[in-house]
Parts: structure tokens; C-alpha cells; sequence
């Protein structure tokens, strides 16, 4: 599926309390084409918009300040539809730290795959994909203590689970060592070379990663200076006067041009803002090769992407498309998948509920100690009032501080995998709510029980529980407080 654009430009607005600043141009008018079967990298200087591009083609910013003409196959693309036929790879390896790599596969398959699909063939897609990206042998252990190459093929593993034929990549090699990028980048090639479209940015690769691209899409100043075979790189740089020196690794020597306005004026010139290309042409699909610690050829296996007549089928389609690559299930079942992915987070995070336990039962005791036997006298009654202002302060803190903490971070993984269609938004923050609601009242009653008890209250049953109810129900809503001002930090 060739993903193409033409004169695209993009701009963002740079707002300012004090004046009115005029709009920031990142792409200026760049042609290009990004095409099935290749492994394409967008390369350039910092700042010369090789993110934006990627996240302008892959959909991942608003429409806002973007002109031009996106396509797929010659057609103008359908935004809904396509997202449901790419996905997008952050630069960070965004994963539930608790969950072993079997878990994680399982539950992006439940999510991901139709539900109606049998759990054996569920298992058997995961262990295919697993053996061939080198990771069987690590599938029990918990992500937190996987290497940064695992972690980086895991975050592959779990989006080829519905077989995207379009995959966009932020920066896949940030991080990694030399062995690591290597085997990550043979293990993309060996993906496109399947029929994928594979776009990846790349900040000066050396001579030997380089020459792993099929492709490459040089940026300066957002402006295209090169499209086309990495190979006729250098005699596009001879043809323009701009000889590379013998010896000399290619991609630094066409970044160290982008240092020259009159550089960048001419090579934008000679490729027409990416409109000339020097592509290769494709006669057949290339082989693979092994991946360097998975030796299992990635031909072999049974990962096909959609031909080229049905590609054009979906995206020629109007309404949800049911039928697209990335399958939906029922919003009940991403509840509950998500409700049980949640939970199993909270069990196995034994620090967090230890450091709960012994703050809401310290933090019982105290406020029991201070307000002991007064509040049950009718002459004191601004102990009593102090006393109801504290349970509400403390509870107040306590549930809306963890959420302002935490869910910045949540909400990384949520705006991944929501991008990449795996649920809807309703289920997930349901999930979210429900999974801490037993957790959120046992602590909650631990300090209750105590303050209650300890200061003297009446003991009646009715109010008692009213007490307690009035209590969780501030939990609550001091809960979704926090979450609201955690959104404001994201």
C-alpha cells in the first residue's frame, strides 16, 4: 500500500499571553511517496521536521494547519479508514511494566483480533509472531525487566497482532545499542520486504545501519532535498555538484550539507520539493534475512499482508468498515479485557497497596489520637467540626494527589493504543474506574473505621454506614477531580 503526499505543508499556531505571534511553517509544500514492499526512513537535521512529517502522513495531529493532498494508491484517503489499516510506534516503549510479555500479546489480541476468534488460534498467532521476532524465550518475563531491544520488538509484536499492512515508526532505534538497532532495523526490513509499508525516522544512522533502508526521505528546513534508493544517494550528490567523499558515510555527509542555506537551495531545487524521485525499480519482493538472535526466516511464517486490489476495496468504502485489518470487538468485551487487564496491574503492584495500607492505617490512627472521646460531646462544637473538615481534607488529598501523580502517565499508553484503534474511550475509563473501586473503598474504610470508632461517635448502625457512604462517595469524586487536573499536565 503506498502511502503519498503532495505539496504538504503544515503550520502551528505559537500562542503567546501577550501578543498575537504569526503561525510557525514546519513543512514547506514537500512532495513524496512512500511505497509497499520498502523500508523508507526520513532523515535529517534536528528540527527539520522529520517527526512532523511522520505524524502528519501517519494522522497522528489534528487536521489543523495542514494543506496539501494525502493518499494511498494514487486515491485520496479516507482518515477513518486508514487508521484502521496502519498503526503508529512511539519513539518510548510504552508497556505495562507488571505484565509479562505473554500477557501483554494476550490481551492486545483479545482487544484487537474479532472476538469470536477461537483462544487457540489466539495463542498460536502470538507464539508464530514471538518466534519471529526473537522472543519466545523471554514470553514469562515481566516487561519492567526486558532489555531495550526487547522492549522495542515487543512494542512491533503487539501491533503486527492484526497485521497492519502500513507501519509508522518514531525514532525505533533511540536508545538501543549497536547489536540492538541492528537487529531491530533487519527485523523492520524483513517485515517490508513482506509487503509492508514501513516508514521510520532516524537521526544520522552510521554507514553500515544505513544501507538497511530500501529508501530515504532527506529533510532540511522542511524542505525535501532527497527521494529515492539509499544506493543512488550519492550519485544524485555527484550529479549536483556535491561529491561525497570516497570512504565517507553517506547520511552524515548529506546532513553536514544541510549546515549551507545555498546547500539546501540547490538540492531542494534538484528534487523538486520531492516531486523527482530516484526510486529503484521493483521487480520482486527481496528475501529476508535471519534476525540476528531469532534465526527463523521471516518468509516462512504465515504474516501476509492484504494484496493490492483489496486495499483499494476498503479504502474505496464508506461507513465504520467492519471488514477493515484492524478487527472491532464489542464495547462490553473491551471492558472487560481492559477491566481485567487493570486489575491484574493492581494486584501485582504489592509496594503500591503496602504504601496505601500503612498510610490510610497511620493516617487513621492520628486523626483518631487527636479528636479521641470528643466527638460525641454536644458542647464541642468546633471539634466537631474540625474533625469533619479533616476526613473530608484528608480523603480529598489523597485520592486526587495519586491521580494527578499517575495518570499523565497513564494517559501515554491510552493515547497510543486509542490511536491505534485497540478500544474506545468509554470502556477503557470504565474499566479504569471499576478496577480501582474495591480497592479505593477497602482503604477508604480502613481510616473510616478507625476515626469512627476512635472518636467517640455514636455506635449505630445507620450512622454508621452514612458515615462510611459519605466518605467513599468524597473518595470518589476527589478521585475524578485528580483526573481532571492530571489531564491539564499531559
Amino acid at each position: 500500500m503506498d502511502v503519498e503526499f503532495e505539496d504538504l505543508t503544515y503550520r502551528i499556531e505559537q500562542k503567546s499571553l501577550y501578543r498575537k505571534c504569526p503561525a510557525k511553517t514546519i513543512l514547506k509544500s514537500v512532495s513524496g511517496r512512500f511505497r509497499a514492499g520498502e523500508l523508507s526512513a526520513i532523515l535529517g537535521p534536528s528540527g527539520a521536521g522529520k517527526s512532523s512529517l511522520l505524524n502528519v502522513i501517519s494522522g497522528y495531529v489534528s487536521n489543523e494547519g495542514i494543506e496539501g493532498k494525502l493518499k494511498v494508491n494514487g486515491q485520496s484517503r479516507d482518515e477513518k479508514l486508514f487508521r484502521k489499516m496502519s498503526c503508529y510506534i512511539m519513539q518510548e516503549d510504552l508497556l505495562q511494566p507488571l505484565l509479562t510479555l505473554q500477557e501483554v500479546m494476550l490481551f492486545a489480541a483479545e482487544l484487537k483480533l474479532p472476538s469470536d476468534t477461537p483462544k487457540k488460534d489466539k495463542l498460536k498467532l502470538i507464539h508464530e509472531i514471538q518466534s519471529m521476532l526473537g522472543l519466545s524465550e523471554c514470553r514469562h518475563t515481566r516487561t519492567e525487566s526486558l532489555s531495550g531491544g526487547q522492549k522495542k520488538r515487543l512494542s512491533i509484536a503487539v501491533e503486527l497482532i492484526n497485521n497492519p499492512p502500513v507501519l509508522f515508526l518514531d525514532e525505533p532505534t533511540s536508545g538501543l545499542d549497536n547489536v540492538s538497532t541492528t537487529s531491530c532495523l533487519k527485523l523492520l526490513r524483513n517485515l517490508a520486504h513482506q509487503g509492508r509499508t514501513i516508514v521510520c525516522t532516524i537521526h544520522q544512522p552510521s554507514a553500515t545501519l544505513f544501507s538497511f533502508f530500501d529508501n530515504v526521505y532527506v529533510l532540511a528546513v522542511g524542505q525535501c532535498i532527497y527521494q529515492g534508493a539509499t544506493e543512488q544517494l550519492v550519485p544524485f550528490l555527484s550529479s549536483v555538484g556535491l561529491k561525497c567523499p570516497t570512504h565517507y558515510n553517506p547520511a552524515d555527509y548529506v546532513i553536514e550539507l544541510t549546515e549551507d542555506e545555498e546547500n539546501i537551495a540547490i538540492l531542494s531545487s534538484a528534487t523538486n520539493n520531492g516531486k523527482h524521485t530516484r526510486f529503484k525499480s521493483i521487480t520482486q519482493v527481496p528475501g529476508t534475512d535471519q534476525i540476528s538472535n531469532g534465526n527463523i526466516p521471516t518468509r516462512n511464517l504465515d504474516m501476509e499482508v492484504m494484496s493490492h486490489n483489496l486495499v483499494l476495496s476498503y479504502m474505496g468504502r464508506k461507513g465504520e468498515g467492519k471488514g477493515c485489518v484492524n478487527m472491532s470487538v464489542s464495547c462490553w468485551y473491551q471492558f472487560l479485557t481492559l477491566y481485567q487487564r487493570m486489575t491484574l496491574q493492581l494486584l501485582r503492584n504489592k509496594i503500591g497497596l503496602k504504601i496505601q495500607f500503612y498510610h490510610h492505617l497511620m493516617c487513621g490512627l492520628a486523626v483518631g489520637i487527636v479528636f479521641m472521646g470528643k466527638s460525641n460531646d454536644g458542647t464541642q462544637f468546633f471539634n466537631h467540626m474540625k474533625f469533619c473538615m479533616g476526613v473530608i481534607l484528608f480523603h480529598t488529598y489523597t485520592q486526587c494527589m495519586v491521580q494527578v501523580l499517575l495518570f499523565p502517565t497513564e494517559v501515554k499508553l491510552l493515547k497510543k493504543e486509542y490511536f491505534n484503534q485497540w478500544y474506545g474511550l468509554r470502556p477503557y475509563f470504565l474499566a479504569l474506574q471499576l478496577s480501582k473501586a474495591p480497592f479505593l473503598i477497602f482503604f477508604s474504610l480502613i481510616f473510616l473505621v478507625l476515626v469512627y470508632f476512635m472518636s467517640g461517635l455514636p455506635v449505630e448502625w445507620e450512622r454508621f454506614t452514612l458515615f462510611c457512604t459519605v466518605g467513599i462517595l468524597v473518595c470518589f469524586t476527589a478521585e475524578g477531580m485528580g483526573l481532571f487536573i492530571g489531564s491539564i499536565f499531559i
